[in-house]
C-alpha cells in the first residue's frame, strides 16, 4: 500500500464503514499476505496503543500489548468475515489481550497524566465550567484519580467515547451491544465519574 493509499484511513476514529482499499487489503491478508497485514499494522498502530495503553496504563507494556495483539490478529485472519469492519474485531483482540495481561500479573498501572493529555479526554464533559491553565493540571490530576475509582466498564466506554473520540456505532460494533446500550452506559459512566470527582452525579 503507497503513501497515498494510507491516507483512505481517517484519523478521527470516523469508520463506520470500511473502505474500498481496506476491503481489498483485508482480503489480501486473510490469505496471509504479510505485506498486507502490514498495511493494517500501519492504519491501526496508534488506535491499538491507545487502547491498550487505557488498559494497563503504562507505556511500555501498552506498545508490547499492542504488538501481541497484531500477532494473535495475524494469525487468526484466515477466520475474519472480509465483509465486517476490521477494528471492532481488532478492537477486541486487543481488549482481551489486555485484560488477560492484568489478569496474568494481577496489578495496574499507575495512570500518566501525560496519557491523558496525548489521549484527548474532554474535561468539559466532567467539569463545565472553564478553568485557567493553573488549575488545568489539578483537574487532569482529580480526573486521573476518580478515572480509578470507576468499575471497569464505566472506564472501558469512557475510554473509547472521550479518548479515542469513536461514534456510538463503533463502540456498539467493538462491544457487541446495542447502541442504546452504548449511550446509556455512556451516560452513567459519566455520572459516576462526576460523582467520584466530588460533584453531584446528576
Amino acid at each position: 500500500m503507497n503513501k497515498g493509499a494510507r491516507q483512505v484511513y481517517p484519523k478521527d476514529g470516523a469508520m463506520d464503514a470500511t473502505t474500498l482499499e481496506e476491503a481489498e487489503t483485508l482480503v489480501r491478508a486473510r490469505t496471509g499476505d504479510r505485506v498486507a497485514f502490514g498495511a493494517l499494522v500501519k492504519a491501526y498502530e496508534r488506535r491499538a496503543y491507545a487502547v491498550a495503553y487505557g488498559f494497563v496504563h503504562n507505556r511500555d507494556d501498552a506498545l508490547e500489548l499492542a504488538q501481541e495483539a497484531f500477532a494473535r490478529a495475524y494469525k487468526a485472519m484466515p477466520r475474519f468475515k472480509t465483509d465486517l469492519p476490521f477494528y471492532p474485531w481488532l478492537y477486541r483482540i486487543i481488549r482481551n489481550t489486555c485484560i488477560n495481561h492484568l489478569k496474568k500479573r494481577r496489578r495496574r498501572g499507575e495512570t500518566s497524566l501525560d496519557g491523558l493529555l496525548e489521549s484527548g479526554f474532554d474535561v468539559a464533559h466532567v467539569e463545565e465550567n472553564p478553568v485557567s491553565d493553573a488549575q488545568l493540571g489539578d483537574v487532569r490530576n482529580a480526573i486521573a484519580t476518580a478515572m480509578k475509582r470507576l468499575s471497569g466498564e464505566h472506564r472501558e466506554i469512557l475510554m473509547m467515547r472521550h479518548f479515542q473520540e469513536l461514534s456510538y456505532a463503533e463502540i456498539a460494533a467493538c462491544l457487541e451491544i446495542p447502541k442504546g446500550t452504548v449511550m446509556s452506559r455512556l451516560h452513567a459512566a459519566r455520572r459516576a465519574l462526576r460523582h467520584a470527582l466530588g460533584g453531584s452525579p446528576e
